[in-house]
């Protein structure tokens, strides 16, 4: 068996500690700071940071291989364990007792290209700091939503819990998957988010006189030109995640910490 171990700053003992428990049971590890490049190569990965860390792994890799989070962060609404119990989870994955679920993740298309892969939401903003952007929104060709506002999510259901939540979208239970749309602060009464069904292929008109800095997860960044074609769609490639029991509960309990 063969682990990649990728830490976040400041974490370096940690992960000396972590190699050191699986070599001694007789597993193969490398250890990586971030940024990463592909570890499509590894049975899996273990991550030592926060949600972010996670997220930055994920935009590295396209198919990637299951993760195991060991939470080095604030909240770690994707992590497993914590530094002084993470021997446990490890020992059920090595013992093959603990499962892999897998979780939907968003592709942005631009002009035809895949430009972007998210597991939280896509952000389509205004390139313009304090400046509204104006945008149709079309779902499978039907126009749900034509406003002005600082910008508009697409949110996975992992993802509701995260961008999405500040701008009073919904909580929405991890396994049921689907798409949720939110805008941020629209220059429009009586708004209401939209949840629609995964396989929905969603399309993003611009307005004319503005343009669009378009963001996956808070990190990868393109700007486009009011022309240019956006869709949404769910990504082939689902992030992997070793099982985590009672998903929801855990959801809830971490989300304690930000009230």
């Amino acid at each position: 068996m063969k682990v990649a171990i990728v830490y976040k700053y400041g974490s370096i003992g940690l992960a000396r500690e972590v190699a050191s428990f699986l070599e001694d049971n007789g597993v193969y590890t490398d250890l990586y700071h971030l940024p990463v490049r592909d570890l499509s190569d590894y049975d899996f990965i273990i991550s030592i940071g926060g949600d972010g860390t996670i997220l930055q792994i994920l935009q590295s890799l396209e198919n990637p291989p299951p993760i195991f989070g060991i939470n080095k962060g604030r909240i770690g609404i994707l992590t497993h364990a914590e530094p002084d119990n993470f021997r446990d989870g490890l020992r059920r994955i090595l013992d093959g007792d603990m499962k892999v679920e897998s979780f939907m993740r968003l592709d942005c298309i631009i002009n035809s290209e895949r430009t972007h892969t998210a597991l939280n939401e896509i952000a389509v903003l205004s390139s313009e700091p304090a400046r509204l952007i104006g945008m149709r929104v079309l779902v499978d060709g039907v126009e749900i939503e034509d406003l002005r506002a600082d910008g508009m999510l697409f949110s996975t259901p992992i993802g509701s819990t995260a961008y999405a939540l500040s701008t009073g979208g919904p909580i929405v239970d991890p396994y049921l998957f689907s798409i949720l749309i939110t805008p941020i602060a629209p220059f429009k009464l009586g708004w209401k988010p939209w949840i629609v069904k995964r396989d929905s292929r969603i399309s993003v008109e611009l307005y004319p006189d503005r343009n669009s800095l378009i963001i996956a997860d808070g990190q990868k960044r393109v700007e486009v030109s009011p022309d240019a074609k956006i869709e949404i769609v769910e990504s082939e490639h689902p992030a992997r995640f070793f099982e985590i029991k009672n998903r929801l509960k855990r959801i809830a309990e971490k989300l304690k910490y930000i009230r």
